[in-house]
């Protein structure tokens, strides 16, 4: 029923049925009206259509299939799938993808500025800062905290045996002068020595010093005589003493703490003097590395970086939020160091004429190698694609692309048919007159 449907046929299948029809119609004019030349050269030329259309759709359809069984030559697309595929792989690879169409194409594009137009939009660079916030933190997680530890105690070591501590003494006195934190320093320790001084445990010391030293001068009857008279009179009172000196203490640190004062720039004048001397001082600079050397042995150096590396990994295991709320700016610094650097890199991509040629040609380079590498890879591609059709998918495949013409050479073929038989009928009758 469906080959009968006229709604689902072609045109070229419409034309060679109307070809037929018109072959019965002339075939029964002709012998109905036999002698007739009009109707003899219709039978012609509706015949020659028939055969015309016939021929041609026994020859396209014999292109994917075999027409009404015919076995020899027929099925060409199926039998010669292979040659096909062939074909079509390098008709894609020297055609579609050949070196001088993929070099032509490169050489129009504007590589550099799309990269920076790309890099300058707000969300490359959060994904960037994203994502290298990731690897930091997985970098840093991967690594063998006891190889790192025994690492940077080494390097730390070996900084700090290289550190003159002579330089760096006259380093920091020259610092503090300069700078002024001598005074403020000077300053800092007056307000401690001041809070010290005012204290009644202080007083309570110095009538203790007072009746050491008093105990120590009067150890002879003559002058625990002088002692017991003195008492007697109330010419030796011990406790107003140290009263009155806790009292100048006061007000000494009281002067040497107030900036400007007269006692603190002769205390600042002996301390830069002292300092001058200590500079030169042989015996003090072999003081120095000896302390030196006793600190750099002493120092745990390994415990304190273990600790260190611990407490880091621990806050990187744990989730941002909680982290940030232990150590609050983390995140946000490491953010403002990344972005930083980001914000770096792109002036430099934008001002450094050498770094752009350099990148331009990196990025040149790698996209042409990476077409000259698809060029191959695309043939894989359509060899695969093209291996795993059936012959049906195959026919439909080709056939699809080139239906219209098709369908016009079978149309064609009755239609050159027909003006060939009427030029063959014309020339019999002038044969036969």
């Amino acid at each position: 029923m469906r080959m009968l449907d006229w709604r689902r046929w072609n045109k070229a299948d419409r034309t060679l049925f109307v070809a037929f029809l018109l072959f019965l119609l002339a075939l029964a004019w002709h012998l109905q009206a036999r002698g007739s030349l009009l109707a003899g050269g219709v039978l012609f030329c509706a015949e020659a259509a028939l055969v015309g259309g016939i021929a041609d759709w026994f020859a396209v359809t014999a292109l994917f299939r075999k027409p009404l069984g015919f076995p020899y030559h027929t099925a060409l697309l199926p039998r010669r799938r292979e040659a096909f595929v062939k074909a079509s792989v390098t008709m894609v690879q020297k055609e579609f993808f050949s070196r001088r169409k993929i070099f032509h194409h490169l050489e129009r594009l504007h590589l550099l500025p799309m990269l920076l137009q790309w890099l300058g939009q707000p969300q490359t660079k959060e994904q960037f800062l994203q994502q290298m916030s990731h690897y930091l933190r997985v970098f840093l997680m991967r690594q063998d905290s006891a190889r790192q530890v025994e690492f940077l105690a080494e390097k730390v070591r070996a900084s700090l045996e290289d550190v003159d501590p002579g330089q760096l003494f006259s380093a920091g006195t020259r610092w503090l002068q300069q700078s002024g934190h001598d005074r403020e320093g000077l300053a800092f320790l007056a307000r401690v020595l001041h809070r010290r001084a005012a204290a009644p445990e202080t007083c309570e010391a110095i009538e203790k010093m007072l009746e050491a030293y008093e105990k120590e001068k009067t150890k002879g009857t003559f002058g625990l005589l002088m002692l017991s008279l003195g008492e007697a009179l109330d010419l030796v009172n011990l406790e107003e003493a140290a009263q009155l000196m806790q009292k100048r203490l006061v007000a000494l640190t009281e002067e040497l703490g107030t900036v400007g004062s007269p006692l603190q720039e002769k205390v600042l004048e002996l301390l830069n003097e002292q300092a001058g001397v200590m500079r030169t001082d042989k015996e003090f600079h072999l003081f120095l590395h000896g302390v030196k050397d006793a600190l750099l042995a002493d120092l745990p150096l390994e415990e304190v970086l273990a600790g260190g590396l611990r407490e880091m990994n621990h806050q990187l295991m744990l989730p941002v939020s909680v982290s940030e709320k232990k150590l609050p700016g983390r995140h946000s610094r490491l953010r403002d160091v990344l972005s930083g650097e980001y914000d770096r890199m792109l002036m430099l991509l934008q001002t450094d004429e050498a770094l752009r040629h350099t990148i331009g040609h990196f990025l040149y380079d790698l996209i042409a190698r990476s077409a000259l590498h698809a060029q191959s890879l695309v043939g894989v591609i359509v060899r695969n694609v093209l291996s795993r059709l059936t012959d049906e998918q195959l026919n439909r495949l080709v056939y699809d692309k080139v239906e219209p013409d098709l369908l016009w050479i079978r149309m064609n073929g009755s239609i050159v048919g027909a003006g060939i038989g009427l030029l063959m009928y014309l020339c019999l009758l002038f044969a036969c007159t």
